[in-house]
């Protein structure tokens, strides 16, 4: 049958056409503004020359230093590190500054004590208006050249020395610190604070520099105490920023410098790039994985809210939550947060007496449709499981990624939302067609306005992500309910109510993925489906299911569709590999060792045999999911021996001193014992006895770690009662490709935590 040609419409026909044009106009206004919000958050500025003005900040100047820097891998206690150390002082010379290196031993408290040699260089200010302080690690891990992690948070500093060189002189003092052994278990930082050089917490600030990817926007994560002063410094630039992130980030197996600082009492902003992770803590952690972009904005930043607060430390009082919004900085005391929350639900609450007084609305229905729809935010969550173990099963390589992202994530990313869009829509659209639009709309703003007080009582910093939508659905079901049936507004109504929503849950979204990775996209996924329950109202329930249903398909595909072209072109790219040769100094034999599967044919064939018993020959040899090895030539390598130089008898323990000597450059040394430990000494620092190694099957309960041990050898004392036995293991970053039969193959990268490393074992009995 030919449809009526609106031009021609009888009187009665016209108004339906009509009507339409409010509710598409105001959906397509939301999903543009979503979209936009997404874009602003994860694109960064593009880089400024080398030519940019001297008082600015280029990514191009910074990434020319860089180059020189990050040639090679330079863990703490290697000879490249040094080399590193020495490029920082003859940089910070040629700026007009003094710098000096700060060389001492430090412990983690735990298990871990190193060596280590901190730069750092101060720019004085006028008026002494309190101390910024910049902080960035300058060590890499064993594996690769760290030029993200963190030779952008390096380059970074110097750039900023640089303009700031250039200018008048600031009113505070600006120190540019660039610690040693962080990778190590922070020790650089360790060092620094116990020596009592971080300054009075009450008058400076630090602005740590870190990376756990390689793209993308640079993010505020974490602040410290007094928060709400240090707003201003962050609103400076274009910022991107969410107390979300700080919730999140104790979630994660993380820490930086700034975990110090701040257990140290001193306050500050925590700064990193997050996106694009597969190259983190890997061989590919690059010059080439480095993004200009990303680095100009970190720059554009870190040198703004540098500049704001050398121009006075301000007053360090009260706290605040925070959030961006098309790149503005919304900040309130934390003592706000919960009276919105709060209100949002009377809000809610008097919005359905409203509407239920005006007779748009029956209880029980609204409360099937709530009930109905808390079940998306879990089949969001499930798809995003079941999608990852997908991707494993059709390339357990993806398992190695440290940050969760495989090289490129970005169209599983879509993929995964689409899915989700679609299976919510058509979850929601069954309810939502036995129930008249307020009740729908009632529904999702209750679940948001409950959400809102609970995140306020137990997560303030995610409460912001309830709280406004909830008081915006509040009025838009007010607005809706007081409108006539007939107005052609009231669905444009429904979908600007979601417009706050949309514009925080979007970005968030997205930074979210970046931040967990595909192996957890159902946190990111179940955010998207509590989205999905407000938005899905303004949609016009079809008369007729199965146009609904050929849209869905063709999305769904869509969406599968992408998630299966992101794991294709991820099939080109270098696996990242464990692998790992071990010297069995005892025995003179030699063997190849690899963590789980995943590793691919080269490694395989390596180390193809199971070796549970593995780690009682090689200690730090273990993995949740087994170990591999097979049999290797025997090389020299990076070694280390023990010698009892002394012993004296305490009650019913001996007192035992020992001498670690080392052979080449090994940027480790883990003593283990089996037999009880009561305490350890070196240095200055002490250390517990017992068990700190639980998770071991093995009988090695009880390891201490050496970092950068220095060449001339180091002295432990332990504390021991009965005959114990000792291994003592150098791990190095020198590996023997001498003792491969064959080339390792470019499709083969190190990756993780055992992988292109020397371990060697010799064991006593002391």
């Amino acid at each position: 049958m030919k449809e009526p040609d609106p031009r021609f419409a009888t009187p009665d026909e016209r108004p339906v056409v009509r009507r339409a044009w409010p509710a598409w106009a105001a959906g397509a206004l939301v999903l543009l503004l979503g979209v936009l919000s997404v874009l602003q958050s994860a694109i960064a500025p593009a880089p400024r020359p080398s030519n940019a003005p001297a008082a600015g900040f280029s990514a191009i100047r910074a990434q020319a230093e860089l180059a020189q820097l990050a040639e090679q891998p330079h863990p703490a206690g290697s000879a490249a590190n040094e080399q590193v150390r020495d490029r920082l002082v003859a940089r910070l010379t040629e700026l007009g500054l003094r710098p000096s290196v700060q060389r001492a031993g430090a412990g983690d408290g735990g298990r871990t004590y190193g060596w280590v040699q901190n730069v750092s260089a101060t720019l004085p200010g006028t008026a002494r208006a309190g101390r910024v302080l910049l902080v960035a690690h300058y060590d890499s891990v064993e594996i690769g050249p760290g030029a993200t992690d963190d030779g952008v948070g390096v380059v970074t500093l110097l750039e900023i020395a640089r303009a700031l060189t250039s200018g008048p002189a600031p009113r505070a003092d600006v120190t540019f610190l660039f610690t040693d052994s962080e990778e190590a278990g922070l020790l650089g930082a360790r060092a620094f604070t116990e020596a009592g050089l971080a300054g009075d917490p009450a008058r400076d600030v630090v602005l740590n520099l870190d990376a756990r990817g390689t793209t993308g926007r640079t993010i505020m994560f974490e602040t410290g105490p007094h928060s709400a002063a240090l707003m201003p410094a962050v609103r400076a630039g274009t910022p991107l920023a969410t107390s979300l992130s700080r919730e999140v980030y104790r979630l994660l197996p993380n820490d930086t410098d700034f975990t110090v600082f701040r257990g140290a009492a001193h306050t500050g902003l925590n700064f990193a790039m997050i996106d694009g992770s597969a190259p983190y803590h890997s061989e590919l952690d690059d010059l080439s994985h480095v993004d200009p972009a990303s680095l100009q904005d970190m720059g554009n930043t870190v040198l703004a809210a540098t500049r704001t607060l050398a121009d006075g430390v301000p007053a360090l009082t009260g706290e605040a939550e925070y959030f961006t919004v098309f790149g503005f900085l919304v900040s309130y005391p934390a003592g706000a947060v919960l009276p919105p929350a709060a209100l949002a639900l009377l809000a809610a609450a008097a919005a359905v007496w409203f509407a239920r007084r005006r007779g748009r609305l029956r209880l029980a229905a609204s409360a099937r449709y709530a009930g109905a729809a808390l079940l998306v935010p879990v089949a969001g969550a499930a798809i995003g499981w079941l999608a990852w173990q997908a991707l494993l099963l059709a390339d357990p390589g993806d398992g190695r990624f440290l940050g969760g992202d495989p090289y490129d994530p970005v169209l599983a990313r879509v993929g995964l939302m689409l899915l989700v869009l679609v299976v919510s829509a058509l979850w929601l659209l069954w309810p939502a067609r036995r129930a008249r639009p307020a009740e729908v709309a009632a529904g999702g703003t209750a679940i948001l306005a409950v959400l809102a007080v609970a995140t306020a009582l137990l997560l303030p910093g995610a409460a912001y992500v309830f709280t406004w939508p909830a008081l915006a659905g509040a009025a838009g079901l007010a607005v809706t309910a007081w409108l006539p049936p007939e107005s052609p507004w009231r669905a444009a109504v429904t979908w600007l109510s979601g417009v706050p929503l949309v514009v925080l849950v979007a970005p968030l979204g997205w930074l979210l993925f970046g931040t967990v990775g595909l192996a957890l996209a159902a946190v990111p996924l179940l955010l998207l489906g509590l989205a999905a329950v407000t938005v899905v109202p303004a949609w016009r329930t079809p008369p007729s299911t199965r146009p609904a249903l050929a849209v869905a398909a063709v999305v769904a595909l869509a969406g599968t569709g992408l998630v299966v072209a992101g794991a294709a072109a991820d099939s080109g790219d270098p696996a990242q590999a464990s692998l790992v040769y071990a010297l069995d100094a005892d025995r003179n034999q030699a063997l190849w060792a690899t963590e789980g599967d995943g590793s691919g044919a080269w490694v395989e064939q390596r180390a193809p045999h199971d070796d549970p018993g593995l780690e009682q020959r090689f200690p730090g040899l273990y993995g949740s999911e087994g170990i591999r090895s097979g049999p290797a030539p025997v090389v020299p390598v990076p070694a280390a021996t023990v010698k009892v130089v002394g012993e004296t008898a305490t009650g019913d323990a001996r007192r035992v001193r020992l001498r670690i000597s080392v052979t080449g450059r090994p940027t480790r040394v883990v003593l283990y014992a089996a037999g009880p430990v009561v305490q350890a000494a070196v240095g200055n620092a002490t250390f517990p006895g017992g068990t700190n190694r639980p998770s071991t099957e093995s009988d090695w309960r009880w390891g201490l770690t050496l970092s950068a041990p220095p060449q001339e050898g180091a002295g432990v004392t332990l504390t021991v009662r009965g005959p114990v036995r000792l291994s003592v293991v150098a791990q190095s970053a020198e590996f023997p490709l001498s003792a491969l039969d064959s080339p390792r193959p470019g499709s083969v990268r190190w990756g993780g935590y055992a992988s292109g490393l020397t371990f060697a074992a010799r064991s006593y009995r002391i």
